[in-house]
């Protein structure tokens, strides 16, 4: 019995032995595979052997999450070729060591990837962390014991120590030959990069890193050599001239930003226009910056010319505009500002553009948090359409405007706002106008319908009186008569307020020259006995379209009751709100104190009691009011209160 187990321990050892000296005579993995694969299985009579490496220590292995089949014996029994590293047959291998399982066990049916797989048992072997040698014996109703397992330990310890030594070496081979390659195409490379340089007819080429190790044409050196007075070192093949030291910069901001960049230089008489790129190697890192040169002497007088031209269009057609155009950078500087906008603002050229005016100080208090609320969102690329603001001018007054504005985007980055603003005092007032208008209407028509209803009972109370007289064979009351004529007239009057005061609001209200209004009124021949004087220079006020009319009947008043007035002064006196104070004085005899505010009541008076009733409307319409100031026995004064908005100064700005 010891004999027998004497007898399998020598051959077991010889056996190991032999597989120990097949192992390493190749440094191709299928050679040395194939030596010790083969011999493993005729010496333990097993019946088939692979050997699977995870595809990360493959060269092109594939998904680095599989592993692959590199080498099988016998070949025809081999089915699966890539699985993956989360299959059984790479986990179940736990710590290094090595495992069996038999057909009995649950494990068996995982582990088969190859052909005709009816039974037997099989070892896997870890090889390191990077691949597996399955054993596969089809003879055997049991797994492989531990002794078995242990007995072919240290000779797959070796061999895997050999397919590791083949993957180094065959990488090996790999770089060589691909070093080789990449040496012999970048040699065609240069050549081909000499060859395309000297073929451009501008100055162009490579500088490295160091600023040194030059490859440029003809025409550089000829430039860099005759131009600048520099010279060319061909042992350092570096250049030094004042071109390269006004490159410098250039080449170092490139270099460190990895970004394009171009420069423009004079060189003698000449402008040329740079580019410099970065070369950007196969690490990543900056190898070199090339370059070439455009003479854009001409080109750029050119485009000088050319945008000349467009800046003089610009603004030709900026300030043809009537609306305010502006531009402001990104802290809300204004930069830029059409004719309009001096008018409009009030303000002189030198004073709007600067450091000292920005959007937020163009508007009323009340206004500026909105305004730097539109301003963050513009700068984040938004669009203001139409936001009402109070826009301040330069001398304190304020207008209603709607406001237009867009970000100034340039290569991706914010650098302004650009807009427009549109006076809308106009039509603010205008719609203010017609909603006084059509409440002043409706409350007339109620009011008219309501006093000649009344007239007309007392008419046919007259009526029936005067018809009993008749009736009764009395003679005709005179008195009746009377009355009922009175009463007829008044309807008329009533009527004819009526139609006159249809009119006030019928139109848009307009801007109106009061010189222009008070000389053309003047001149009217019932009202020649007045002499007129104007003391208003060149202002206009937003007035209903009857503002001549209002004028006619102020002088008109002063003829029918100022009593032997003779003369009319029309004086301006503006306020430092914006608005101020609109007078007519005459010489007349004055209004008494006690009917200073009556005189403006609808009815009062001696002639139709319409005319400053319809006078005070028809000013209302846009926010003027009007009261008497004057003083009796010195003559009577019509004051006129001009809100802010509602007046301006028609000279030109300065």
């Amino acid at each position: 019995m010891r004999t027998n187990q004497a007898s399998d321990i020598s051959k077991n050892l010889s056996i190991i032995n032999e597989l120990a000296f097949s192992i390493g005579n190749s440094l191709d993995l299928q050679e040395n595979s194939d030596a010790f694969c083969t011999l493993l299985l005729a010496r333990k009579n097993y019946s088939f052997v692979s050997l699977w490496l995870r595809n990360d220590v493959l060269k092109n292995g594939g998904d680095t999450g599989d592993a692959t089949c590199v080498y099988a014996y016998p070949m025809v029994m081999a089915d699966s070729v890539t699985l993956s590293v989360d299959h059984p047959l790479f986990t179940l291998p736990a710590d290094g060591k090595a495992v069996s399982y038999s057909a009995h066990d649950a494990e068996f049916q995982s582990l088969i990837a190859e052909k005709r797989i009816l039974g037997g048992a099989y070892a896997l072997y870890p090889l390191g962390d990077y691949g597996v040698l399955k054993i596969y014996a089809q003879n055997r109703d049991e797994a492989f014991s531990s002794e078995e397992l242990a007995q072919l330990h240290d000779v797959i310890r070796k061999f895997a120590i050999s397919v590791r030594g083949c993957l180094s070496h065959q990488a090996l081979i790999d770089e060589v030959r691909e070093r080789t390659l990449a040496e012999k195409r970048l040699q065609d490379s240069k050549n081909a990069l000499q060859s395309f340089i000297d073929s451009i007819s501008e100055p162009a080429g490579l500088i490295g890193r160091n600023l040194s190790n030059i490859v440029a044409n003809a025409a550089f050196f000829r430039i860099h050599a005759i131009l600048q007075g520099g010279t060319y070192d061909p042992g350092t093949h570096g250049l030094h001239s004042p071109v390269m030291k006004g490159l410098t910069d250039g080449f170092t901001r490139v270099l460190e930003e990895r970004e394009p960049e171009i420069i423009e230089m004079e060189m003698g008489n000449r402008v040329f226009e740079i580019h410099l790129t970065p070369v950007i190697g196969s690490t990543g890192e900056v190898n070199a910056v090339a370059f070439f040169a455009v003479d854009i002497t001409d080109k750029k007088e050119e485009m000088l010319e050319q945008l000349r031209k467009s800046e003089r269009r610009f603004r030709e057609l900026a300030d043809f505009i009537p609306i305010i155009l502006y531009e402001c950078d990104e802290t809300g500087e204004v930069t830029f500002a059409n004719q309009t906008s001096y008018s409009a603002m009030k303000a002189d050229p030198r004073l709007l553009l600067g450091p000292d005016i920005s959007l937020v100080n163009l508007v009323v208090p009340e206004d500026v948090n909105r305004v730097e609320s539109a301003i963050t969102e513009v700068a984040s690329g938004g669009r203001i359409q139409g936001m009402q603001f109070s826009i301040r001018r330069m001398d304190g007054t304020t207008f209603p405007a709607l406001v237009y504005s867009s970000p100034i985007v340039r290569e991706g980055k914010f650098f302004g706002i650009h807009g427009a603003v549109i006076d809308i005092s106009e039509q603010v007032m205008a719609e203010e106008a017609l909603r006084k208008t059509n409440l002043k209407l409706s409350l007339l028509s109620s009011v008219t319908r309501h006093d000649i209803l009344n007239q007309v009972t007392a008419m046919l109370l007259f009526k029936e009186l005067l018809a009993d007289t008749i009736a009764a064979g009395e003679p005709v009351n005179a008195e009746y008569v009377s009355a009922i004529f009175d009463i007829a007239e008044t309807i008329e009057r009533q009527i004819i307020f009526s139609r006159d005061y249809e009119y006030i609001g019928m139109e848009k209200p307009k801007w109106q020259s009061v010189s222009s209004v008070v000389r053309s009124v003047s001149q009217n021949t019932e009202l020649s006995a007045l002499t007129v004087s104007c003391n208003t220079g060149d202002l206009e006020i937003y007035a209903d379209h009857l503002f001549e009319k209002v004028v006619f009947n102020l002088m008109e008043n002063t003829l029918r009751h100022g009593f032997n007035a003779s003369a009319v002064v029309v004086t301006w006196v503006p306020d430092t709100h914006g608005g101020g104070m609109l007078t007519f004085a005459d010489d007349g005899a004055g209004v008494p104190d006690e009917i200073k505010k009556r005189i403006f009541d609808k009815g009062f008076g001696s002639n139709t009691g319409y005319g400053l009733y319809l006078i005070r409307e028809m000013l209302g319409l846009t926010g003027i009011t009007i009261e008497e100031t004057g003083t009796v026995g010195r003559g009577a004064t019509f004051s006129l209160t001009i809100p802010p908005g509602a007046c301006q100064d028609s000279s030109p700005a300065v």
